[in-house]
């Protein structure tokens, strides 16, 4: 195997073109560099759907619905990192319109088209917006497919959001993003904050950084575990999470019973994401 062919598969990640509709105008339009927005233009009577406070501005004559998707379908997209309500913004009127989106955080946005890739995994919080309704684009909680050491080390938590079905959706993603095809076997190890998403059936585990207890694990500032991801399946991957971010800005010690207060409100979201991941598909 020549260097070349070791490092095939690897491309910084473009938004593609976007496809056309049924009506010649493109499925949606990302504007700016870093805290991008995307519009996505709405026949009479289409949807989009986001996460809460996503929206940047709308046409007139698009009205915006809040719906509760049942109680343990709620609670599965909670505990993948969604909100309580799902949000819908559709065009009521007889001509065309439009709706647009950003993220929360200064990042970008990554289409994901849908029908190419049916089901995608994601770090929690990384879902921003879909075309459609969301019956179309399902976003809910999965428990993280490794082992207990990896739930516990791969930066990944026991819980991965979910999102499958529809045509196109859109992630949040920060830094740079890149994008990796792997094969049958293929393993790429990354910094535990490094996962933006991955298709479903993508393996994913840890591995120590270096000898247990030597300088390099213990002086190397890259942590005791990597996070391997192993193929067949597709990564996408960011230079700058926003967990990564959020450790730039540690938050001040809780004040008297704060932390008491915090362990049993984490406690009782804990067992509340179980519940939901392990009822929702009931």
């Amino acid at each position: 195997m020549t260097i070349l062919e070791g490092l095939e598969g690897f491309e910084l990640y473009i938004p593609p073109t976007p496809p056309t509709t049924d009506k010649d105008l493109p499925a949606y339009e990302i504007f700016g560099v870093d805290g991008q927005v995307v519009q996505i233009p709405l026949g009479p009577g289409e949807s989009a759907s986001c996460d809460r406070s996503a929206m940047v501005y709308h046409s007139d004559g698009v009205t915006v619905r809040a719906k509760f998707g049942g109680f343990m379908n709620t609670f599965s997209r909670i505990a993948g990192g969604g909100a309580l309500f799902s949000v819908t913004y559709t065009n009521d009127t007889g001509e065309l319109g439009y709706v647009s989106f950003a993220p929360n955080v200064p990042g970008l946005v990554c289409p994901i088209d849908m029908t190419e890739y049916p089901c995608i995994l994601c770090s929690r919080d990384s879902f921003l917006c879909s075309n459609g309704t969301p019956e179309e684009t399902k976003v809910s909680a999965q428990i993280n497919p490794t082992s207990p050491l990896g739930c516990l080390f791969s930066g990944e938590g026991l819980v991965l959001q979910k999102v499958e079905g529809g045509t196109m959706s859109f992630l949040t993603g920060m830094g740079t993003v890149i994008k990796k095809t792997l094969e049958e076997g293929e393993e790429i190890l990354i910094d535990t904050d490094a996962l933006l998403a991955m298709t479903e059936g993508t393996s994913i585990d840890v591995r120590q950084t270096a000898q247990c207890c030597s300088c390099a694990q213990l002086c190397g500032g890259e942590g005791f575990y990597n996070t391997v991801l192993t193929g067949p399946g597709v990564v996408w991957m960011e230079s700058m999470s926003i967990g990564k971010l959020r450790s730039l800005f540690p938050q001040p010690p809780p004040s008297n019973g704060g932390s008491q207060e915090a362990g049993a409100a984490g406690a009782a979201a804990g067992v509340a994401a179980l519940a939901a991941v392990a009822f929702a598909d009931d």
